[in-house]
């Protein structure tokens, strides 16, 4: 879940300090972990970026802050001198001693946050995650107006497929596709391409609904961050639950038009 904007680093922020100043109100969190100090205990923000298996590059990670349990008694002074906010800068600045809490990751959004991105798949994200790439493409063609049509083209090409390689993938599927190599009218291709965007849209949506280790993937960021960096725990409108699922929708990225082909999950509203 992108993180990064300046409205959610306030969050990310206050979330931290709330915790830190008082950690007796997130027992049913804190009990999971089987901590006997809960004094040890501190949030620490993400500010790094970390490897993704999904991405094969460094990224903006799926927690936004996790646990630390830390005897260090420099510890205590930095969080009176900053408001009780830690996070990784702070720790590495003044080589703290500390111990990961695993799976203690957590997403932290803005309690009239409505508008976030659960993944945004590039090509390369999608094909490794959904085995092909011809699926996404057809999740991003232009079917809403016919002088945007000739667009894709580009869209086939900048997802490494064509045309003819999804006509054959999907024709047994959607009949209709084969006219796509006759010479219709442009409405008529029109509706073709938006039965095939409809289509796509389903189909990734039920792919990611009966596979479990692709729901981790997508919603924690299990598989593909090593710990802290997955999120266990989803925090919004004040309340800390655990994250198994976010009911979502199939869209396409804001940059197609650019030439940034991606498929975009977001929550429903």
């Amino acid at each position: 879940m992108n993180r990064g904007t300046e409205s959610g680093n306030i969050a990310e922020i206050a979330f931290v300090r709330k915790f830190n100043k008082n950690r007796s109100n997130f027992k049913l969190y804190l009990d999971s972990f089987n901590i006997i100090n809960i004094d040890n205990v501190f949030m620490v923000r993400v500010t790094t970026k970390q490897f993704s298996k999904l991405s094969n590059q460094k990224v903006m990670t799926r927690a936004d802050a996790y646990l630390i349990k830390s005897i260090d008694t420099k510890i205590q002074q930095i969080l009176i001198n900053n408001d009780y906010a830690l996070d990784e800068d702070l720790i590495k600045i003044n080589n703290i001693n500390y111990e990961i809490i695993p799976f203690s990751g957590v997403s932290i959004k803005m309690s009239d946050s409505t508008r976030f991105q659960i993944l945004k798949l590039t090509p390369d994200s999608f094909n490794h995650l959904f085995g092909e790439f011809e699926l996404g493409a057809c999740a991003s063609v232009y079917c809403l107006k016919e002088e945007e049509l000739i667009k894709n083209a580009s869209v086939f090409k900048g997802w490494k497929t064509s045309k003819e390689k999804i006509i054959r993938k999907y024709s047994s599927t959607l009949p209709a596709l084969e006219k796509l190599n006759m010479n219709i009218s442009l409405k008529e291709q029109l509706g073709i391409y938006k039965q095939l965007k409809q289509f796509s849209n389903k189909k990734i949506s039920e792919i990611i609904d009966s596979n479990k280790k692709l729901q981790e993937i997508i919603f924690n960021g299990y598989h593909i961050y090593e710990e802290p960096y997955s999120a266990s725990y989803f925090y919004k409108g004040n309340t800390l639950e655990k994250l198994n699922y976010i009911p979502f929708t199939v869209t396409t990225g804001s940059g197609r038009s650019k030439g940034d082909f991606t498929i975009v999950l977001k929550p429903k509203n």
